[in-house]
């Protein structure tokens, strides 16, 4: 099939068709061990016989964050999660979606957040990104730097703990995350798709995401549920320190030293073992790392992709911060340690209201490690929030159609050239 008419043909799939929903059972599993709703039994198997037949789920469409934690808990093997985004996707009035959506998606061929951000570096900062537009000589390793990651850019090409590894990652590459959680299938298949044709020119043995998302995407996301493979290990940074630290190739010179509850993100309990991993690198490095009482598969998210369920920013978003905040505090620590950068940036604009500080770990570890942080991510956060305030009026009362612009497989995406929405 040729590269076109393979993007076309899984353009029109949807999130469920990942899983052969026969085999369920109904038997309510997945939505009893659910960590926000808690459901008995009976309601659980009635909610999911109507998920199944294609109807309104009252519960799970209003309380839903979208987490992903309940794919660990069905005895089938199947991925409830896809179901419920695919009914709530199916439920939007009149197909439409608030249009900030869209403007946090990067490849898409008009303004996004991403883009927004990288014309607003400095020079040497854009001079960097220039040069991972390149594809780099062939290597065993290989460094991916994805879309928040290139917001580091200054820190990642200086640091010395990533010196070794040629790095890769232009504007407009994306693993396709928010286009996936936020509930454009359309948009995800176009996005994975040129991430595909364009990752599988690099000649490497191992590709190591800088990104936590990127390697849940690229490992799991695209073989198991969009049916593609990239031709080389996936490996995120969080292993390749870990290795390095087991070998003694890295040490640590800069301990950790405070104390912090540990943030999971949501694709945490996607991919086995990696709690573990993060818990084990976190002590290494000094950290005094203490459990919130949901935790692991049952962590609770930061409530930022559950905006996709209903697009309400207090009902669903600082609602579940709140929660969040509210663990710490009775857990005994004010601060919270986080993988994802995601869940840094929401946080961000309701933490200092908790007295809650977050820490995000790509960061910490790195200077544990010996690099000097110049451009820690939180100092980002203004920023990022100008950019935003600058983007809401035009968008925050206004409703687009979920059928986002089709993305080009091929050349550089010129956003710039197309007017806002």
């Amino acid at each position: 099939m040729n590269t076109k008419k393979k993007q076309n043909e899984k353009s029109t799939r949807s999130y469920s068709d990942c899983c052969d929903w026969n085999a369920c059972t109904e038997c309510g599993e997945c939505l009893m061990r659910c960590p926000v709703m808690r459901m008995e039994k009976g309601e659980a198997q009635k909610e999911i016989g109507l998920l199944l037949a294609g109807e309104r789920a009252p519960r799970v469409f209003d309380e839903c964050t979208l987490c992903f934690s309940c794919n660990n808990f069905c005895p089938e093997g199947l991925r409830p999660h896809e179901l419920i985004l695919q009914r709530v996707i199916e439920g939007r009035k009149n197909g439409r979606v608030n249009a900030f959506i869209p403007y946090l998606i990067n490849g898409l061929p008009e303004a996004n957040l991403f883009n927004d951000i990288y014309e607003r570096l400095s020079r040497e900062e854009k001079s960097i990104l220039d040069r991972w537009e390149r594809v780099p000589e062939p290597s065993d390793e290989i460094l991916m730097v994805g879309c928040v990651g290139r917001i580091s850019c200054y820190d990642i090409e200086h640091s010395e703990v990533l010196r070794g590894m040629p790095k890769y990652g232009p504007r407009d590459l994306c693993c396709g995350e928010l286009a996936y959680r936020l509930g454009s299938w359309q948009c995800y298949a176009d996005i994975a798709e040129r991430a595909v044709q364009r990752l599988s020119r690099l000649k490497c043995k191992r590709l190591v995401t800088y990104c936590g998302s990127c390697y849940n995407f690229l490992s799991n996301i695209l073989k198991n549920v969009y049916g593609e493979k990239l031709p080389f290990k996936i490996v995120s940074l969080y292993q390749w320190l870990w290795e390095h630290y087991e070998k003694g190739t890295l040490t640590v010179k800069n301990p950790i030293s405070f104390k912090a509850a540990i943030h999971e993100s949501c694709y945490v309990s996607e991919l086995d073992g990696m709690g573990d991993l993060l818990r084990k690198l976190y002590r290494a490095v000094g950290a005094d790392i203490v459990e919130l009482p949901h935790n692991r598969e049952e962590q609770l998210s930061c409530g930022m992709i559950s905006f996709g369920r209903d697009q309400n920013i207090f009902k669903s978003v600082f609602k579940n911060q709140l929660i969040k905040y509210r663990e710490s505090w009775k857990s005994g620590v004010r601060a919270l340690a986080c993988n994802c950068p995601g869940c840094v940036i929401t946080m961000s604009f309701s933490n200092f209201l908790f007295g809650v500080k977050l820490r995000y770990m790509p960061d910490e570890l790195l200077h544990a490690f010996g690099d000097r942080i110049r451009y820690p991510l939180r100092k980002r956060i203004p920023l990022i929030t100008r950019i935003g305030a600058m983007r809401l009026p035009t968008r925050a009362f206004k409703s687009v159609d979920n059928t986002f612009p089709r993305i080009p497989l091929e050349g550089r995406i010129l956003y710039e050239k197309t007017p806002d929405r």
